[in-house]
């Protein structure tokens, strides 16, 4: 009898271990990490982590690392992705490594603006149409959707923390509402749509969309390698006496194509932090105060 009760209380435990597996909820860029933790903190058993280095920024073109291509086979696992290409280099490599993952596409029903094909010439700001711009995270309006499409996503993968992953959503929207009603009082206060700012690249098209904000050019579609003596004539002379208030750059890239057109220009420079990369030790609301720092930034360069 007594040996029939160990079996029973054995098979009991074991089935609770089993049970007990964690889910690992993995993230493919820095941004959308900050955005999952905030949805799983306190839950039960979940384990969230970045699959790429937090300093990477956007990760258009990254190549997995051997280490990368391991996490990636870890067991009950989710993905939670862009969704938009900024991070598809990681999909043909989870289905080898991991077949069964699920994946959680942060984009689902936000609707997209088209992206500029990339290229080194102001000029082709708004051309080449068709491509969908990814860099939704840039903008907190946009970050109130990609925080719903997780919540649903986890909850739908993780039944017994559906209740918590909506809690803590809703709670964190609220903060980014707020975020967002303070970036839309200062979009009337300082007459943003009378402005008209220059940036490196389409990081921050869903932001200034989002107040009205007119991106007269951007200068690159990415890091800024390659341009010539000419281009930088072009950019200049297109730029020069067309009434840019500000060129935004970012800490993410070289400001070198940027700070000489603005000395050629005599156009005001300023940096603006997309929140594409940054620390590993990163707090629960470095999203939130780096948005505030932009904020501040935003309203002391456009303020006439």
């Amino acid at each position: 009898m007594r040996s029939f009760i160990v079996s029973c209380f054995l098979l009991f435990a074991g089935a609770v271990c089993g049970a007990a597996e964690p889910l690992n909820v993995y993230c493919t860029t820095f941004p959308l990490y900050l955005l999952t933790r905030n949805v799983t903190q306190g839950c039960n058993n979940v384990n969230t982590e970045l699959v790429i280095p937090p300093g990477t920024g956007c990760p258009h073109d990254y190549a997995l690392t051997p280490r990368d291509m391991r996490r990636l086979g870890a067991k009950n696992m989710v993905l939670v992705r862009n969704g938009l290409g900024l991070d598809d280099f990681i999909l043909n490599p989870l289905r080898k490594m991991n077949p069964d993952a699920r994946t959680v596409d942060t984009s689902e029903g936000i609707p997209a603006l088209e992206l500029a094909e990339e290229c080194s010439h102001a000029a082709c700001h708004g051309h080449h149409r068709g491509r969908k711009n990814p860099h939704l995270f840039a903008s907190p309006f946009e970050a109130v959707g990609i925080v719903a499409n997780i919540a649903r996503g986890l909850a739908s993968a993780d039944p017994a923390n559906a209740a918590s992953y909506r809690a803590n959503a809703e709670a964190y929207t609220a903060k980014l509402r707020r975020l967002c009603d303070e970036f839309t009082a200062a979009a009337r206060k300082y007459r943003f749509s009378d402005r008209k700012i220059v940036t490196q690249h389409g990081v921050f098209d869903y932001l200034a969309h989002n107040l009205n904000l007119p991106i007269a050019a951007t200068i690159m579609g990415g890091p800024e390698s390659g341009v010539t003596a000419s281009e930088m004539a072009d950019l200049v002379k297109k730029l020069k006496g067309s009434g840019i208030d500000v060129i935004y750059t970012e800490p993410q890239y070289p400001s070198r194509v940027a700070r000489t057109i603005a000395r050629e220009c005599g156009i005001p420079l300023a940096e603006l932090d997309p929140v594409a990369n940054g620390p590993a030790d990163a707090p629960l609301d470095y999203y939130e105060k780096t948005m505030k720092k932009n904020l501040e930034i935003l309203g002391k360069t456009l303020d006439k």
